[in-house]
């Protein structure tokens, strides 16, 4: 303690003039309007780097919190637009909801592809039922147990989708050829649909598998087999195959009811 008291009197000289500098520069801050922007200016930049670190750092930690409320505000914002585009076709009678899954395992190299959800009958996940993501179609479920289900991929040669142009409403068949993972085949499109490159393609929603409109793709080559009044389409997905992560399982509450309505016109 006295090797302290001796210190602070040798140096008061020069600790009473940092006490009245830091007064002084303290009231001229707050006082001085120029003085006062100028010193914040100058804080924020000092600390900018610091703040910017703690804000990376406590979003770090709230990172599944984050993508929690992202995924079910997309599951809603989905729903919301199914509806919307199947509100005619449905009648207002037959509700439907997405459920949120992720892909746990994707093949992308064989003739026929399938994908593992993490999600299964506990969630609500039936046989048949589709799945899709904000931007296209995956694939059907085909096979589930209490904790996961088997999806037959987009990118699986034995799977067909009813699908349309968008601008004229011309159906076709949609299968995938086995060549690249990211486009497929249209065919049964008719030549008066007068097809172009650029076209839309969305799904034709003649199913309880998927919804109306939901969007696939590009046209990117539209050619005419010799002697044939048909199209056969190729297109580009909108949906990366080779990049699956979140995904939603459509889940049709009366999808009986649709089956029923479609056999009955069969």
């Amino acid at each position: 303690m006295q090797k302290l008291l001796n210190s602070i009197l040798r140096n008061g000289t020069l600790l009473l003039f940092i006490l009245l500098f830091g007064i002084s520069f303290r009231l001229t801050t707050k006082n001085q309007s120029y003085q006062k922007s100028s010193f914040l200016a100058f804080n924020n930049s000092i600390s900018a780097p610091f703040l910017d670190a703690r804000h990376r750092f406590f979003s770090y930690l709230k990172r599944q919190s984050h993508n929690d409320q992202l995924i079910a505000e997309n599951q809603y914002l989905l729903t919301q637009v199914i509806t919307k585009n199947n509100k005619a076709f449905l009648l207002d009678s037959i509700p439907f909801e997405v459920i949120p899954a992720q892909i746990i395992r994707n093949s992308i190299h064989l003739n026929h592809n399938y994908l593992t959800l993490n999600m299964g009958e506990n969630s609500g996940v039936k046989k048949e039922m589709g799945v899709i993501t904000a931007t296209g179609i995956v694939g059907v479920v085909n096979n589930t147990n209490v904790h996961t289900s088997g999806v037959i991929s987009l990118l699986n040669k034995s799977l067909r989708v009813n699908a349309k142009l968008k601008k004229s409403n011309h159906f076709g068949s949609l299968y995938w050829d086995g060549n690249e993972p990211n486009s497929v085949i249209l065919s049964d499109v008719p030549l008066a649909a007068k097809v172009v490159v650029g076209d839309t393609i969305v799904t034709g929603g003649m199913s309880a598998i998927f919804p109306a409109e939901i969007p696939l793709g590009v046209v990117s080559d539209a050619a005419v087999p010799v002697n044939d009044n048909y199209y056969t389409l190729r297109v580009s997905l909108f949906q990366d195959m080779t990049n699956l992560n979140q995904v939603y399982v459509v889940k049709y509450t009366s999808a009986e009811i649709i089956k029923d309505m479609i056999n009955e016109n069969e």
